[in-house]
């Protein structure tokens, strides 16, 4: 998916583009000093990593607050924040990662509804966020262990997975006791968004 497949599919304003133009120079910029992405996907930053993230706002209402965990290049949590769709908290262990999720935040001018911390999730403060999210940061039933006390009551667990995702809703079942919608992925065949609530330990 190129830069105007991404604009017709999810009909975004042009100052959302002009964010997302910006985001891809500075990702391009960092990667040849670090690792960010996997380097194949750099030439499909806008299908592979930016429509990957934006897919999330077809399953979560605009205005909640969101934990990102491992929020690596930013995907998901800084495009949703590009996009206007929240404020989010992006976590990651990795310093650099973070220097660089703090550059594009204030690049994209986004200072109002991303905030960057540089720590372990299951060290955090408890946050109280309506929704937590994560790519490719763990599986599913750690991811549920990190974010259970961050989530407010009532609130969603949304995870990218890819084609294992059954095996970790089994292992997860073996520890939580959740209601689950799997959601095809627009940018995986074999993949899956899992929208899971109710989310309570065994």
């Amino acid at each position: 998916m190129d830069r105007g497949a991404f604009e017709a599919e999810f009909n975004v304003p042009r100052g959302t583009i002009s964010r997302l133009d910006r985001y891809e120079a500075l990702l391009t910029d960092w990667q040849s000093r670090m690792n960010l992405v996997g380097p194949a996907t750099l030439s499909d930053v806008w299908g592979r990593h930016f429509a990957d993230s934006a897919q999330l706002t077809r399953l979560v209402p605009q205005g909640l607050s969101w934990l990102d965990i491992g929020a690596g290049g930013g995907f998901p949590g800084m495009v949703l924040a590009a996009m206007g769709w929240g404020r989010i908290v992006l976590v990651d262990s990795i310093a650099k990662k973070c220097r660089f999720l703090e550059a594009v935040r204030d690049e994209l001018d986004l200072r109002e509804c991303a905030t960057v911390i540089n720590g372990r999730v299951e060290q955090l403060p408890t946050l109280g966020v309506d929704v937590a999210t994560a790519r490719a940061a763990a599986p599913l039933v750690t991811l549920f262990d990190w974010a259970i006390r961050h989530v407010r009551p009532g609130g969603q667990f949304v995870f990218l997975k890819g084609r294992r995702w059954a095996e970790e809703v089994d292992e997860a079942g073996r520890h939580f006791i959740f209601d689950l919608e799997p959601h095809e992925s627009l940018t995986d065949p074999d993949g899956r968004v899992l929208v899971a609530n109710n989310v309570k330990r065994r």
